[in-house]
């Protein structure tokens, strides 16, 4: 029995409330449906597609459902099972009767007189989706989805015996900030050992990878994956090339920055040279924040900070704490990482993360909060398409909440917070260069597929030293060799990277925005959000007050910025 306390917010009016997306059979008579339905007027058409947003959201629930309770527990056979099968044998028969739909939108959209500016987005995406479309990739598409569970599964056993205890690679991390370097440097070595036991692994692995997502690409009509990926993505309003002039940017403008506070972390440690395990500590010397002890006070002390940054905010957090739309803290058998995923029919984020009780696991919650209440923001539109916006602009949900979030950071810090702080900005400045060579990488792995894997690992090496030349890796020339299998996205969501760098800047205009206004850099940044994806990148990046531009032109007086902040504290 339904009571109103029960009932779903967002009820199903074209699925049956009964049907259980976990099998083929119970969709396969909705797209049926919405395939065959007859449409002869603008009415008509936008009531099947808030039929098909619905279909879609109920199916799309189904997955991530299965997809977090996987993440959450890695060695649980029977979550991965139930994940596997629904990426094999429910998901992929969707996707012919999906291209059937979008097929079906685009030749009425012609005929009807739909609102230009409500729709132009919508059809600009199943145009090209449309066009990239090939029944042939669908297994591929599914083998290549295996093969990113085979990663977590690799990645999330990965446990160091220390201190007396067993201990997931996140909580070994926390060694990293002690002021103890013997310690820092036992740490950083059980760890990149660890990943080493299993280098050969991910080796074959990701050579699977490529080689898989290569074959996609040509099926597709495409040159190569890199620009396969770029029109799967949605990439509209930039290229590679401009990736690429990105990068150029970036060691022109931060990585002299990064040199800079390098050379003052060497002074300040009296170090001759900045080893991997030098970087996190305190550079002078004093004991490592640890701002919580538990997931609840990490979650209460967010719940503060955004109640102070807006208080609609912070209730609607708090909404989601009572909700079990939370799993913070790390364990054995956690995939790695942190993410927020969306359950599409209840319309509700879900925030990943493993937290140890550090620093970065503060920035971590208050960024998966921004893409929280950027879904929360969007919940109320009817289009499934338009609840979420494209990945450039939903990272400065993440990251502009970071930044909002600094004037109240005592909350944790207390009267450490300017120290707190100055690490932030640092890692900001730390972070463009990292983000370069994890593009760049990916530009030139999928560009040159039949170089193979020693000659990948060159092109690493060569990025290491131009963009981190700062660090002395001298007799850990293995380690950094393999070092690009830490990253997660290069398995997991190949290309997805660029975006945090584009956002960076976009989060930094709104930091600088909240310096002149705070109260009106706040509102602007949700006015963004409300939009969801309804319209293009730029006019997103307008509406929350920002510039989209990724230039030299734009990078260079937010680092001064930065950097400036940085000298003050």
């Amino acid at each position: 029995m339904i009571t109103p306390e029960s009932a779903p917010e967002f009820p199903r009016q074209f699925v049956a409330p009964e049907a259980d997306f976990g099998t083929w059979e119970t969709a396969e008579p909705y797209f049926k449906e919405l395939a065959e339905r007859p449409i002869a007027a603008v009415a008509e058409l936008e009531k099947w597609l808030i039929d098909a947003s619905e279909l879609e959201a109920c199916f799309d629930e189904e997955g991530t459902q299965r997809y977090t309770a996987m993440t959450c527990q890695t060695d649980d056979p029977e979550r991965q099972q139930r994940y596997l099968h629904f990426i094999e044998n429910v998901q992929p028969h969707a996707e012919p009767w999906r291209d059937k739909l979008r097929r079906k939108f685009v030749a009425h959209a012609e005929k009807l007189p739909l609102p230009k500016k409500r729709y132009e987005v919508l059809e600009r995406s199943l145009r090209n989706a449309i066009e990239l479309y090939r029944e042939e990739n669908i297994p591929l598409l599914v083998e290549d989805q295996k093969l990113k569970t085979e990663y977590q599964k690799i990645t999330g056993a990965m446990t160091c015996t220390y201190d007396g205890r067993e201990q997931t690679l996140q909580q070994m991390a926390r060694y990293l900030e002690e002021p103890d370097r013997k310690v820092r440097e036992e740490a950083w070595r059980l760890g990149a050992d660890r990943f080493l036991q299993d280098a050969a692994a991910l080796d074959e692995l990701f050579a699977k990878m490529v080689a898989l997502r290569h074959q996609i690409a040509k099926n597709a009509g495409c040159q190569d994956f890199r620009e396969y990926a770029f029109r799967a993505m949605e990439r509209f309003d930039y290229t590679p090339a401009d990736c690429l002039a990105f990068h150029d940017a970036i060691e022109k403008v931060s990585v002299p920055a990064v040199k800079q506070l390098a050379e003052e972390r060497k002074r300040k440690l009296g170090l001759t040279s900045l080893r991997p395990w030098d970087l996190a500590v305190d550079p002078e010397n004093r004991p490592p924040l640890r701002p919580f002890q538990t997931d609840e006070e990490l979650a209460a002390g967010c719940s503060r900070i955004f109640r102070k940054v807006e208080p609609e905010l912070g209730r609607v957090f708090d909404t989601l704490r009572t909700r079990d739309v939370l799993d913070l803290g790390s364990r054995k058998g956690k995939a790695p990482g942190g993410y927020q995923a969306t359950f599409a029919e209840r319309r509700l984020p879900f925030i990943f993360m493993n937290a140890v009780g550090t620093e970065t696991d503060v920035r971590t919650l208050l960024h998966e909060g921004g893409h929280a209440f950027h879904t929360w923001a969007c919940r109320h539109e009817p289009f499934l398409a338009y609840r979420t916006a494209p990945l450039e602009f939903a990272e400065v949900a993440s990251m502009g909440m970071e930044c909002l979030a600094l004037p109240h950071t005592r909350e944790f810090f207390g009267d450490e917070a300017d120290r707190a702080t100055k690490r932030f900005f640092e890692k900001i400045v730390g972070f463009f260069p990292f983000m370069a060579s994890i593009d760049a990488y990916q530009h030139y792995v999928y560009t040159h597929v039949d170089a193979g894997l020693e000659s990948w690992k060159d092109h690493w090496q060569s990025l290491t030293r131009r963009f981190a030349s700062e660090v002395d890796l001298s007799g850990l020339e293995r380690h950094d060799r393999q070092s690009w299998q830490k990253k997660l996205h290069i398995f997991e969501v190949p290309f997805y990277y660029v975006e945090y760098g584009i956002a960076q800047l976009g989060a930094l205009q709104v930091w600088k925005n909240s310096l002149a206004d705070y109260v009106q850099a706040v509102a602007l940044y949700r006015c963004g959000l409300a939009l969801g994806g309804a319209r293009p990148l730029p006019e997103l990046f307008s509406a929350a007050g920002c510039k989209f531009d990724f230039s030299e032109d734009t990078l260079r007086p937010l680092i001064q910025a930065v950097m400036a902040s940085i000298a003050a504290l």
